[in-house]
């Protein structure tokens, strides 16, 4: 039998507007242990459906099935777009491709609310988070809450949120949102307690770190200016991220949790989590790690 290195392995790194230091740290560890890399924009692909089969296209390119496909971004775009995109990413997968994270877990994940109601079934506690497209709604059922957080229900990194301890003042603001047709996801502000950004990969977590903001921030986003000082995540935790990430389906995946007052509240999953900081404070070459679970997968 041929050994992995004689399989010439094709991996495909699906990017959004353009490649970041993760991205690119995750081509290279792919081309140092699969042979082949390269990176696309989600909306530079295509694919077709027929009496002939099922065919992909990057640009005007016809492009041949990668063995494996991290789905790094889905790029910005209508809801139109990013449906059409996951479709695309479909054919990849019925034409054998090992999807990464795979489209369903993805597309649960990218949805935050359908992401805390899999966190809230592996145990976790949940911060009262409100969902709802009628800034009415949101306003009396702010009201239980001193500060609240409004968060783009597919956003990332941070970009968007916005803290609030005067309701009228979020009244306004969710009028807007509402008047453009932006759904209104709230989430109770925690102050206080640790925030952790946990990293699993193929049913393990292998990284956890503190998240530390910038003095005067409320946020703890690396791409805020945050810093990461690494920790040692308790037995229990571990086993609650464990099981949040094989509820949401994924391969690996980010989660935010705060301890406080003896309860992991989880905040967020992230199916494509960036880990510059992650990496820094805790001496892990993470990518070198993904591709080398994956590399076990496609050998399996």
């Amino acid at each position: 039998m041929a050994s992995w290195r004689e399989l010439d392995l094709r991996a495909l790194i699906v990017v959004g507007r353009g490649p970041d230091w993760n991205d690119v740290a995750l081509a290279r560890a792919c081309k140092r242990s699969l042979g082949h890399a390269r990176l696309v924009r989600a909306q530079d692909l295509s694919a077709y459906v027929g009496p002939d089969g099922v065919k992909l296209w990057h640009g005007t390119g016809e492009l041949e099935a990668p063995d494996v496909c991290f789905v790094r971004s889905l790029g910005s775009g209508t809801h139109e777009q990013l449906v059409a995109r996951l479709a695309v990413l479909r054919a990849a997968e019925e034409l054998g491709s090992i999807i990464v994270n795979p489209v369903g877990a993805l597309e649960r994940a990218r949805d935050k609310f359908s992401a805390l109601l899999a966190l809230r079934k592996a145990g976790f506690a949940i911060p009262r988070t409100y969902l709802t497209e009628l800034a009415s709604v949101a306003y009396r059922l702010s009201s239980s809450m001193q500060e609240f957080v409004f968060k783009p229900i597919a956003g990332s990194l941070g970009f968007g949120s916005m803290l609030f301890g005067d309701r009228d003042l979020a009244f306004n603001v969710l009028k807007v949102l509402e008047a453009h047709g932006c759904p209104l996801y709230i989430q109770e502000f925690l102050r206080g307690g640790r925030e952790f950004r946990i990293l699993v990969l193929a049913g393990e977590v292998v990284a956890c770190a503190e998240k530390v903001g910038q003095p005067g921030s409320w946020k703890k986003n690396v791409a805020q200016g945050a810093r990461m000082k690494k920790a040692e995540a308790p037995e229990e935790l571990q086993e609650m991220c464990v099981r949040a990430t094989e509820e949401l389906g994924l391969f690996y995946a980010g989660l935010d949790v705060v301890e406080l007052d003896g309860l992991f509240m989880a905040l967020e999953a992230n199916a494509a989590p960036n880990w510059r900081g992650l990496q820094e404070c805790t001496g892990l070459e993470i990518a070198k790690v993904l591709v080398g679970k994956v590399l076990e997968l496609l050998k399996s």
